[in-house]
């Protein structure tokens, strides 16, 4: 036994291997065991014989059931392609194009074109946008004075009672026709109203009756679009053609080089400073999806779209308003008349005091004297 200097240690005994379930099915295929020290074959690059496998490689993997749901989910898409195809039929036998999207869109197209062309021919006649409006406002105004002048004077007759009934009564062919247009407007109003609390009740509150009220609004901007377009085909008005599209950098570089102009260009034909396309003067450049026509076109009252004097409101406040006014005028005009009538008042009980005062001066005056008369009696017999 040979000793050596340094630390001596035994080495440890290698733990055996353990194996798993895994490791008995599959280990054997992939790595078997080889009792004796392992071998290296070595074969020549491009010789004839190759190498055979080991055998159990290539053992087949066994072939799994097929999965149920698998099988259902493709009975469920069978099922709804043919309810979606019977859909199809059924809406095609109610309207052949109710698919027709092309169509649909230029009809769309066409008639936003034609209300576009449309604002633009108003625009260059120069028609008045809000007088009208105004002129409506003012006639409707002057209408429900006409009403609550009317209900006062109902009201002031009713609190005379029979004093006057006995006197003559003259009514002329204006008048009767006034009554009789303000008692239209007094049935067209209350109509509008039954109406209004009518459509009230079908769409019901809450959030239901705020959808109904945008899809009105909706249609009636699609009326509103519909008629232009008709105005525009009878008046032979052309519709308004697609917007040129911008020019790209290589055609500006090309119209700038026309003109005399050194412009740099990189290699993916961009411009690397635009500023040299700049001229002396005012350079306005095309916003949005303008033509890139300068001038004050960009100003133009046909460019701005055309907006109402009044916006839409509903039906119900705006008739709630009308009330509120027609009774607040109401109340001005007996105000107006209480005043006026403790005015005449005053003005009466002070003539009348005016008038007591002025004789009660005279009376004094008239008593004054008389004692003065018979003081100078007195002095006059005792001399």
């Amino acid at each position: 036994m040979s000793l050596k200097y340094g630390l001596n240690l035994k080495k440890k005994a290698q733990a055996p291997t353990r194996r798993t379930l895994l490791d008995d099915e599959d280990g054997d295929d992939d790595e078997p065991e080889h009792s004796g020290p392992a071998e290296e074959e070595i074969t020549t690059f491009g010789g004839k014989a190759p190498s055979k496998p080991a055998p159990g490689l290539n053992r087949p993997k066994p072939k799994l059931p097929p999965k149920k749901d698998d099988d259902e989910d493709s009975r469920q898409d069978l099922s709804a392609l043919r309810a979606a195809k019977a859909q199809v039929k059924a809406a095609e036998e109610v309207d052949s194009s109710i698919f027709d999207y092309d169509t649909f869109h230029d009809a769309k197209t066409s008639v936003t074109e034609a209300k576009k062309a449309a604002e633009k021919q108003d625009a260059i006649e120069r028609k008045p946008k809000y007088i009208g409006n105004l002129l409506d406002a003012a006639s409707r105004r002057k209408q429900d004075q006409q009403i609550a002048r009317e209900k006062l004077l109902q009201k002031e007759r009713e609190a005379e009672g029979d004093e006057f009934a006995d006197k003559e009564k003259f009514v002329t062919g204006a008048y009767k026709a006034q009554q009789e247009e303000t008692r239209r407007l007094e049935e067209e109003e209350k109509k509008k109203q039954e109406e209004e609390e009518k459509r009230k009740r079908q769409m019901g509150g809450g959030m239901q009756g705020f959808y109904r009220t945008m899809m009105d609004q909706q249609e009636q901007q699609h009326k509103a679009a519909l008629e232009a377009a008709e105005k525009a085909e009878k008046e032979g008005v052309k519709l308004a053609q697609d917007e040129e599209k911008r020019k790209s950098d290589a055609e500006l570089a090309a119209e700038a080089r026309a003109k005399g102009i050194n412009v740099h260009v990189n290699e993916d034909g961009q411009i690397t400073d635009k500023r040299e396309l700049l001229t002396a003067g005012l350079n306005v450049a095309p916003s949005g999806k303008s033509s890139g026509q300068g001038g004050s076109d960009h100003l133009r009252s046909d460019k701005r779209q055309a907006q109402s004097a009044f916006p839409l409101r509903n039906a119900s406040s705006q008739q709630a308003s009308r009330e509120r006014q027609t009774r607040i005028m109401e109340e001005q005009l007996a105000e107006r008349a209480k005043r006026a009538r403790e005015e005449e008042e005053e003005e009466r009980a002070r003539q009348e005091k005016a008038a007591k005062s002025t004789k009660t001066e005279k009376d004094i005056g008239d008593a004054k004297a008389r004692y003065l008369a018979r003081k100078a009696a007195r002095e006059r017999g005792e001399a």
